[in-house]
C-alpha cells in the first residue's frame, strides 16, 4: 500500500514565535482523520515543500491545449473528482486526475504521487459523513490556474454533525495530458473549519473581536 510522503518538520521555533497555527492544524487533522497518525508538517515545512514543488514542475506545467474548451475540460475533470469522494470513485479517477508524481498540499498534509493521494483522500473521507465541493470560478495567469470553491462538510466529530461551510482557493498546475501536477489549497481558517473545533473556535472568535474593536 502506498503511503503519503510527508515533509520533515521544521526545527522548533525560537523564543517569542508561536506554534498556535501548527497546533490548530494538528488538532483539525486529528479530528478529521482520526488519532494515531503522524502529526502534520509545520507551516514552515509545508511552505518549503510547496516552493520545491513549484521549482520541480516549472518546466512541465503547461497552458492547457485546446483554448478555453481544453481548459474547461481539465478543470471539469478535477471538479468531477471532488464531486464524488466515495472510495471507489476516488481510486477510479485519481490516475486520470493527478499526474503520477503530483503534489498535494491541503494545509493539513503534504502528499506526493497519484496513488498516495488516492489513499489519503480515501482515508480522510472515511471519517466524514458527507463532503460537497463546488467550483465557483476559475482564473489563469500563464500556467497557473486558480479555482475559487465552496466546501460543505459533515462529520459527527464537529459541530454536532451539522454541515460546516468553508471557502477557499486552489492553485493548480497541469501537465500536457491535463492532469494535475500541483494542487495547493488556500482556505480561510478563521471562518472555516478551525472555528468549529471546541475551545479553538472560541479563541479564534475572541481574537477577531479584539482586532475589530481596535
Amino acid at each position: 500500500m502506498h503511503r503519503p510522503r510527508r515533509t520533515a518538520a521544521a526545527p522548533s521555533p525560537g523564543p517569542g514565535r508561536s506554534r498556535a497555527p501548527a497546533a490548530a492544524l494538528a488538532l483539525l487533522a486529528a479530528v478529521l482523520a482520526g488519532c494515531g497518525g503522524p502529526p502534520p508538517p509545520s507551516p514552515e515545512a509545508m511552505n518549503a515543500s510547496y516552493e520545491q514543488a513549484l521549482a520541480r514542475t516549472a518546466t512541465r506545467a503547461v497552458v492547457l491545449a485546446g483554448g478555453p474548451e481544453g481548459e474547461r475540460a481539465a478543470v471539469a475533470r478535477a471538479e468531477a473528482f471532488f464531486a464524488d469522494l466515495s472510495e471507489g470513485a476516488i481510486r477510479a479517477r485519481a490516475a486520470e486526475t493527478y499526474a503520477p508524481d503530483a503534489y498535494l498540499n491541503d494545509n493539513l498534509a503534504v502528499v506526493e504521487g497519484a496513488p498516495a493521494i488516492a489513499d489519503y483522500f480515501a482515508r480522510s473521507m472515511g471519517r466524514v459523513t458527507a463532503v460537497r465541493v463546488a467550483f465557483l470560478d476559475v482564473s489563469r495567469t500563464g500556467t497557473e490556474y486558480y479555482v475559487r470553491w465552496r466546501m460543505e462538510i459533515e462529520t459527527p466529530r464537529l459541530n454536532d454533525g451539522a454541515p460546516m461551510v468553508s471557502y477557499g482557493v486552489t492553485h493548480f498546475r497541469f501537465d500536457e495530458a491535463g492532469r494535475v501536477l500541483v494542487h495547493k489549497d488556500f482556505w480561510d481558517a478563521g471562518t472555516g473549519l478551525h472555528e468549529y473545533i471546541p475551545g479553538l473556535g472560541a479563541l479564534v472568535r475572541r481574537v477577531r473581536a479584539a482586532a475589530e474593536a481596535d
